[in-house]
């Protein structure tokens, strides 16, 4: 069990965007950092180093690289950021249970059931609601678009504080990130689901349209689905107005072509996405309460198939798509 030193260890587990993303600022701030990914992206680590390019620089990071769990001598000093995508979670949970039974848990990721699975196999589990822009399509190689490089809100799952989570927040403080323990933090991320309800359109269309009639029409759905089923989210809006520092711009940007995680996995040709646990978890929502959701689920199927097609974004046109969909 982590024992509240300060001298903690931070797991990546996941060493993606986001995972190489905030394990590198770590490590730039002397938190010791090991990454748990997959082969191709270990070997580049190993052999070359992380590459982490900021608006502030370009690094090369010598970081110890694993692509198991039981390649990890896990300590009191540990604690495990499980920045793996959703679909993966549950066995990527398995893996760890099996070397260690008592690290705690944060879960850095998109959609909101992660946390509940995460605590079948973990007696001490956190949640983090992440806002980071964020590459990673070569191996070796992340990107980050902004200094400071992201907002983060966390809570010990599902609604408090505790001093390892006042620990680890510090320790992201140290590294440049905005970093808010919030009971709100459930709340947080049930607000970033309605935003990455677009991902599936970015992925489909390969058109980055945010004012989208598709994009409209699926948040206006889950919204409707989400007051039905009595469940609270906040936008970003609220959420600035509660914490002001998330309202200031970036002191420094990087002009990317950035998309979304949805369309950086089909652009790699990975045999899933994690549509599931976004449009598909308005589904799930709307089947619970005796509902349908209609335009999440076909954006959800619509990617699952590309996805295990290892179909490349844009495989319709925003029009063929609205036809699809009925909304014309």
């Amino acid at each position: 069990m982590f024992d509240g030193s300060t001298d903690m260890r931070v797991i990546i587990h996941g060493a993606g965007a986001i995972g190489g993303v905030v394990g590198g600022h770590l490590a730039l701030a002397g938190t010791k950092v090991i990454m748990i990914g997959r082969c191709g992206h270990v070997n580049n680590i190993r052999e070359q180093g992380l590459k982490l390019t900021t608006p502030c620089g370009t690094y090369i990071l010598k970081l110890p690289a694993v692509t198991t769990p039981d390649q990890v001598d896990f300590g009191p000093k540990d604690v495990v950021f499980l920045c793996v995508k959703s679909q993966d979670t549950e066995q990527a949970l398995r893996d760890l249970r099996a070397v260690v039974t008592d690290v705690p848990i944060f879960c850095f990721q998109n959609g909101v059931r992660n946390e509940e699975i995460a605590s079948k196999f973990f007696p001490v589990v956190y949640g983090v609601a992440v806002r980071v822009r964020s590459i990673f399509l070569t191996d070796g190689e992340v990107t980050a678009g902004n200094d400071p490089p992201g907002s983060l809100v966390m809570a010990r799952y599902p609604a408090s504080s505790d001093a390892t989570v006042e620990s680890v927040a510090a320790e992201l403080r140290r590294a440049g990130f905005l970093v808010l323990v919030s009971s709100d933090m459930m709340a947080c991320k049930w607000g970033k689901l309605l935003m990455n309800l677009s991902n599936a359109f970015d992925a489909i269309t390969d058109v980055d349209d945010k004012n989208s009639p598709i994009i409209k029409a699926a948040r206006l759905e889950a919204e409707r689905i989400l007051a039905q089923a009595g469940i609270r989210w906040m936008s970003t809006k609220e959420l600035a107005m509660k914490w002001p520092e998330l309202g200031m711009p970036a002191r420094k940007s990087l002009i990317l072509k950035e998309r979304n995680s949805t369309w950086q996995s089909l652009a790699r040709g990975k045999a899933t996405v994690e549509t599931e646990f976004l449009n598909g978890e308005i589904v799930r929502v709307a089947n619970l309460i005796g509902c349908h959701a209609p335009i999440n689920e076909a954006l959800e199927h619509i990617t699952q198939q590309m996805a295990a097609k290892h179909e490349l974004p844009g495989k319709y046109t925003p029009y063929e798509l609205c036809r699809l969909l009925k909304l014309n």
